[in-house]
């Protein structure tokens, strides 16, 4: 197939009356055509001076617009050969407080979850530790979840929720509802900001079978604590993820202290959940 034909003749018109800038235009135009399947992983996008031509922009737009999907992972430059399609692996963006719905709605899939667990219980010392549950509430609501993106699992969560902030939540339905909305909306909670630690690891046997992969299949653990915008601690969430199906994109930024960023070597085995 000429993919470039075939993307001029689906692509959409840029227009300067329409009220958003024209990168967005341009990269709204590209996204489309990645996540409807028009340019494919590994296809090489018109070049900016086709872009320019098709489009009657500038290359300071095109520019634009070609580098922010190449900093959500849409793309890749390959120097001397031009900007191509990457894989279809899922593109998480660090270090934005994310939502599993919202990030897989953004991306053009369809969000759906299985909940495995979903009940009150005491917290253990660490927990209690971690989320600085009050002494007159030690308890918190507890979920297992398959988070998945169209019908495919991704991810396999453990979350710990303190009680005394949400004391219904075991009462919602967390298969169709997003827990992040919840939070925000029926119980007022003001999300800030959150911590993760991400660590390379195997799947165990039954993390495995939950996520349709072969036994000890390589993943990420990941270790989140998430904070309200008082600084008080509303969720701790341990997952593994399938590391054939997520990749973490960062975006580092010289001279500013946006991100913290620390390499360590460890002799320890990858901590797992519990």
């Amino acid at each position: 197939m000429n993919i470039k034909r075939e993307f001029s003749r689906e692509s959409e018109e840029i227009r300067d009356e329409a009220g958003i800038p024209l990168y967005q235009q341009l990269k709204n135009i590209l996204k489309n055509s990645i996540n409807n399947g028009i340019l494919r992983p590994g296809d090489q996008i018109p070049s900016e001076s086709e872009l320019c031509r098709q489009y009657g922009i500038s290359r300071i737009t095109v520019r634009q617009a070609v580098g922010a999907l190449v900093q959500e992972g849409f793309l890749y430059r390959c120097p001397g050969k031009g900007t191509f399609v990457t894989s279809p692996k899922l593109r998480r963006r660090l270090p934005r407080l994310y939502s599993f719905t919202e990030d897989m709605r953004d991306l053009g899939l369809e969000p759906s979850s299985q909940t495995l667990e979903q009940k009150v219980i005491e917290a253990d010392e660490e927990t209690i530790e971690i989320l600085k549950l009050p002494d007159t509430d030690r308890k918190v609501t507890r979920l297992v979840r398959v988070r998945m993106a169209n019908g495919e699992p991704i991810l396999m969560e453990r979350t710990f929720i303190p009680h005394y902030l949400c004391p219904d939540l075991i009462t919602e339905n967390l298969d169709t509802n997003s827990l992040y909305e919840i939070l925000r909306t029926k119980y007022q909670l003001s999300l800030d900001y959150a911590f993760e630690t991400h660590e390379v690891t195997f799947l165990t046997k039954e993390e495995a079978r939950v996520l349709k992969c072969p036994d000890k299949s390589p993943a990420f653990f990941i270790e989140r604590v998430a904070f309200l915008k008082n600084d008080v601690p509303f969720e701790l969430t341990r997952s593994v993820s399938r590391g054939d199906k997520v990749r973490f994109t960062v975006r580092l930024v010289a001279d500013q202290a946006q991100i913290y960023r620390q390499v360590e070597l460890v002799n320890q085995k990858p901590r797992r959940i519990k």
